[in-house]
């Protein structure tokens, strides 16, 4: 068994808007399926391909995301929430708080949700004053979600999502995104001296989070097997051996129980896969910044690749940046719910600025339509005495 952590962003090149990072966590059972072979073992129901045949599809948000519509990437995400709701419970009727679950295990969500509440679930509620300080996050421009899936329909999918992962022993167990605005965005870039490092320590952040989750868990479960009753075991043991042997396992059994009462179980190893930031191929610094106490194995540093590994006395964790690390579901996931975060922010966006300046063009942020949009907007943002750190990103 190992777990499974994937990274992307939405968001890194536009002028207007926020930067969206997220994270996804995943328990895989059998360590023989390695990260590039689930989608083989999950098709057609959940793919790496949109189309007619494809119930789920989960892929990189660029192949998925096309015009207005949010339908192909809402599949994805309301059903990989709707699983979140039932992980651990065969018969999906078990009580949310009582999951295997590490986001928001006490605040479960129902269908249709606000953007607010969206947010809150995939950021954490912690950071909703800095959203709330941003001028188009308004009552006004509040969003009802999903927009283009039936909400009817996001209780099959999950189902479906669910059943298909556990059918092959694998579980999503935690989603978690950061939304990063202008005004925190240029700050924040300014102190790091590039957006390429603050992209790099935004990720490692969500890492980092989920890396304390498991590490909690580990010492959870450390704890139950120190405290498990002996006579639950030896019955255990006795099952065992009794399909092996018959009777002959009471002449044994006493030894063998105290044998595995003394076993050491390997703790799970942590995988983590980073879509590679740019021409980047040196990461250690960063990972030690970060990981202070963790000594660091270079195991390659190249342009398809820069991986990292530590042993250490709970859990190994094994860190790979990599190109197109979106090919791997745990990350397309992480890219579908960044930029999903990132629409439906520029939704909200368009649609105060319509309010302020009726008949304004929408953009999507990016640099050359963002220009257009700074120059239509500049009057009235003097009329409204707003700051342009507020709107404009820098870099």
């Amino acid at each position: 068994m190992y777990y499974l952590i994937g990274t992307d962003e939405a968001g890194y090149g536009p002028n207007l808007g926020p930067l969206a990072v997220t994270a996804t966590l995943w328990k895989i059972e059998d360590d023989v399926l390695a990260p590039d072979a689930l989608y083989s073992v999950l098709e057609p129901v959940i793919s790496a391909s949109a189309g007619k045949k494809v119930a789920i599809p989960i892929a990189d948000s660029k192949k998925l995301h096309k015009h207005e519509n949010l339908q192909p990437l809402e599949m994805g995400i309301f059903a990989a929430l709707e699983a979140l709701k039932h992980v651990g419970s065969v018969d999906l009727s078990k009580k949310y708080a009582e999951c295997d679950c590490f986001i928001n295990a006490q605040n479960p969500l129902n269908f249709p949700i606000s953007s607010v509440e969206l947010c809150d679930f995939f950021c954490g509620s912690e950071t909703a004053p800095l959203r709330a300080a941003v001028p188009w996050h308004s009552a006004e421009t509040e969003e009802i979600l999903p927009k283009n899936l039936p909400c009817e329909r996001v209780s099959e999918l999950g189902v479906l999502f669910l059943r298909t992962l556990s059918e092959h022993g694998i579980t999503l167990l935690g989603i978690r995104s950061a939304l990063i605005f202008p005004a925190e965005f240029n700050t924040e870039v300014e102190a790091c001296g590039s957006k390429g490092v603050f992209l790099s320590d935004t990720t490692m952040r969500l890492i980092v989070y989920f890396w304390e989750e498991v590490q909690k868990r580990s010492i959870t479960q450390e704890k139950t097997a120190e405290n498990e009753p002996k006579n639950v075991l030896e019955n255990t043991t006795k099952k065992v051996l009794g399909n092996i042997a018959g009777n002959a396992t009471e002449n044994v059994t006493g030894n063998v129980v105290e044998n595995v009462t003394k076993m050491e179980v390997e703790p799970p190893e942590v995988r983590v896969f980073c879509d590679k930031h740019g021409g980047r191929n040196f990461y250690l610094p960063t990972l030690m910044d970060f990981f202070p106490n963790l000594p660091f194995c270079v195991v390659e540093e190249g342009r398809n690749f820069s991986e990292y590994i530590h042993y250490g006395s709970q859990n190994a964790l094994r860190i790979r940046f990599q190109a197109k690390g979106e090919t791997l579901l745990p990350v397309a996931l992480a890219s579908m719910v960044s930029k999903y975060l990132r629409e439906v922010s520029m939704s909200r966006f368009n649609r105060w600025w319509e309010r302020e300046i009726p008949g304004i063009r929408p953009t999507a942020g990016y640099p050359l339509d963002a220009k257009r949009f700074r120059a239509e907007i500049s009057e009235k943002m003097e009329e409204m005495k707003l700051n342009w750190s507020e709107v404009w990103r820098n870099r």
